[in-house]
């Protein structure tokens, strides 16, 4: 194998390497940290090639970075992870959070509809801030505390150590079971009426690799997203 080969395939290897190393604080962002990594080093690489004047070379190295990267369209292909599916998110809507759940990236953000920080958004405020918020949340009856606690514990996951909260210490953080209408589950599973019991397991199977606790997700948003299925699946049959 010649010695120009053997040093790009040890370039992308450290590379991925570190870019796993990089994703580690969140999970959810591993994939695009990596994809972001290992696509621009196609991308240098095709560079470095052409500065040693081989441009036949470097060709195929530009066009794969520039389809890792998401920029495949251009050349009328794409890879998996570059392409646009329906149901690429989802919400939950609580009295005090409206919060959205992104397919593709895992994060977690949503809008406050009430209370003193109404009309801003959960990624806007600090740690401190969403303290304050969830002391309100606490004084209503839904679940819009179990919900803020799912996005501390994806978004911030020291906020436990830093307020002294344990799980389960608000009302609707229990693991009792609430009521779902059909409209709500859709939109949970970023899906419309009519989609098929088939399209239904595939968008719960994609949000559970996302949101299921072993994940870095929290076992609210995961029986949320069961539970959607359930009311979905039932509805089908």
């Amino acid at each position: 194998m010649p010695p120009q080969v053997i040093g790009i395939a040890i370039l992308v290897a450290v590379l991925v390497l570190l870019a796993q190393l990089l994703g580690r604080g969140n999970p959810a962002n591993t994939g695009q940290i990596m994809r972001r990594t290992v696509g621009g080093a196609f991308i240098l690489i095709a560079l470095l090639l052409v500065s040693r004047g081989l441009l036949p070379t470097a060709i195929p190295f530009f066009l794969v970075g520039l389809m890792i990267l998401g920029f495949g369209g251009m050349l009328g292909v794409n890879f998996p992870w570059g392409q646009k599916s329906p149901g690429q998110s989802s919400s939950v809507r609580t009295e005090m959070l409206s919060m959205e759940l992104d397919h593709d990236s895992g994060e977690l953000d949503g809008e406050i509809l009430a209370g003193t920080f109404a009309g801003k958004r959960l990624g806007d405020l600090s740690l401190e801030q969403l303290m304050i918020l969830r002391r309100e949340c606490l004084a209503v009856t839904d679940q819009s505390t179990a919900l803020l606690d799912a996005y501390l514990d994806r978004m911030h996951r020291e906020w436990r150590e830093v307020s002294g909260a344990a799980p389960g210490d608000g009302p609707g953080s229990s693991g009792g079971a609430d009521d779902m209408s059909v409209d709500e589950a859709f939109s949970i599973l970023g899906l419309e009426r009519g989609s098929s019991a088939e399209e239904i397991h595939k968008a719960h199977r994609q949000m559970m690799k996302k949101f299921h606790p072993d994940h870095g997700g929290s076992e609210y948003l995961a029986r949320k997203i069961n539970q959607a299925r359930d009311v979905l699946l039932a509805g089908s049959s």
